[in-house]
């Protein structure tokens, strides 16, 4: 189960961390494209894994920032009859 960082950090102590697991997600797809080992796929899962975490925090904390952006499509069917 990822952690709330809702609970007792700060939005600019979420971002910080959000910054130091995406430095270390660089790292570790380069080892991993490398060798591509068991304890290298596990170290990606829990980047993976703290940076949605983060990402979930930044969204409650700030929703007009983080939020999703909503994109509304419309399509439309003429009303022609065809003879």
């Amino acid at each position: 189960m990822a952690p709330d960082y809702t609970i007792g950090f700060t939005q600019k102590e979420v971002e910080a961390i959000m910054a130091t697991q995406k430095k270390e997600l660089a790292k570790v797809l380069v080892s991993f494209s490398d060798n591509g080992t068991q304890a290298v796929r596990r170290k990606l899962d829990d980047i993976n894994a703290i940076i949605s975490a983060c990402q979930k925090a930044l969204v409650k904390m700030d929703p007009a920032k983080y939020g999703a952006k909503h994109n509304t499509m419309v399509s439309s069917v003429p009303r022609r009859i065809c003879k």
